[in-house]
């Protein structure tokens, strides 16, 4: 699977109290926007739904953008952030998908949109929407409780080798948690045993509570719940991440993977362009603002806006890719 582009800086502005140019022209240009459809959009409250928990991964990252508006100015009416957890993600997205396509109702989910449909959990994937963008990326990685045995993942996948399916992965199945793992495992040479958890603060309570050995997170939660008890063993990015400096990529330890957590803002098919594109320009604009800059990069997310035409092809590939591992993921 193809990677995203990486960023080519994570420093914000030397001039972290004025605006760029750029930006004050991004600002100027939601205005004549927000003038020429005064009288039709928006008129009132724009729902965000969030299909995990309030305080999960992609809820932190929306109420950034969310305050980033609001203090802003970047749109005329507040947002309202609605989280909708269960089955995967598949609740949040299925009410994104079945609300009216009137710019009131957008979201925000991962590249899960896509593997619940190859898994058979979702009758529908990315093309049963529009897409408004993705706010960046992070980096992911493969962790374990700090007390663990394992103080490698050589020595993790030295003991998977000797003793199959005994090296238990918290898992969400049929999302990219579970079919990320397995895509290491079959290029590791080894086999590991997958667990249905849940959701990353199940994942994350069942890693620190013992009943499983490892699990896949964001380097985001990994900075996160780096005080609860939790590290990584390998990063699946291209270089190591200044973050976490001394753990290896998989590409090191010779696992051919690269893998990003993405975060795609959706909207129902059929929502007018102009109404997307306003939503676009809103969220690149606080994309720039040296305040959210800050805070992306404290969460060590990539600040890198990607529109529809990026996108496209890239959920495209990653279902035709995912999709031969169906069946050996349902065996798992």
């Amino acid at each position: 699977m193809r990677a995203l582009k990486p960023v080519d800086s994570y420093d914000p502005p030397r001039n972290a109290t004025r605006p760029s140019k750029l930006l004050a022209w991004a600002i100027a240009a939601i205005g004549l926007a927000l003038a020429a459809n005064a009288h039709s959009y928006p008129e009132r409250p724009i729902k965000i739904i969030v299909p995990t928990n309030a305080g999960g991964e992609v809820d932190t990252l929306v109420r950034i953008f969310q305050r980033a508006f609001q203090e802003n100015d970047l749109l005329p009416v507040k947002t309202v952030v609605v989280n909708m957890p269960g089955a995967g993600g598949t609740l949040g997205t299925r009410k994104i998908k079945d609300s009216r396509a009137d710019g009131y109702t957008i979201g925000v989910w991962t590249p899960g949109i896509v593997t619940s449909k190859a898994m058979g959990i979702a009758k529908y994937d990315h093309s049963s929407f529009e897409i408004i963008g993705r706010t960046g990326y992070s980096d992911l990685g493969f962790g374990v409780n700090s007390d663990s045995k394992f103080n490698s993942i050589q020595e993790l996948i030295e003991q998977s080798k000797a003793n199959p399916k005994s090296l238990q992965v918290a898992t969400n199945i049929g999302l990219p948690v579970h079919l990320i793992p397995l895509m290491f495992a079959e290029s590791a040479g080894t086999d590991f045993k997958f667990i249905q958890i849940g959701g990353g603060s199940k994942r994350l309570s069942s890693i620190l509570g013992g009943h499983t050995d490892m699990a896949m997170f964001s380097l985001l939660a990994f900075i996160q719940y780096k005080d609860a008890g939790i590290k990584p063993l390998v990063v699946l990015s291209e270089q190591r991440t200044s973050l976490f400096p001394d753990v290896p990529t998989a590409k090191e330890i010779g696992v051919d993977l690269v893998m990003q957590d993405t975060r795609i803002w959706l909207a129902p098919k059929g929502t007018p362009p102009e109404r997307i594109e306003l939503i676009a320009t809103a969220l690149r604009t606080a994309m720039e603002l040296p305040e959210v800059k800050k805070e992306f990069k404290t969460l060590g997310i990539h600040t890198t806006f990607g529109d529809a035409a990026e996108l496209q092809p890239f959920l495209d590939n990653m279902l035709e890719r995912v999709t031969p591992l169906v069946a050996k993921a349902r065996g798992r």
